[in-house]
């Protein structure tokens, strides 16, 4: 597996792991940030992406 080179390929990496995360770990998707969090990775994503970043 090759790391990702891009900005928005780290944050549609670490969406998707940390999602994964609060879907197996009841205490991560209790935390008020998570749901910030998870929406800001993909808004990042959405913006480098967009961008070719």
């Amino acid at each position: 597996m090759m790391m990702p080179k891009t900005i928005s390929g780290w944050c549609m990496w670490l969406f998707f792991l940390l999602y994964g995360l609060g879907a197996f770990v009841s205490a991560l998707s209790s935390l008020s940030f998570w749901p910030w969090l998870l929406g800001a990775l993909a808004l990042i994503y959405a913006i480098a992406a967009l961008f070719g970043k």
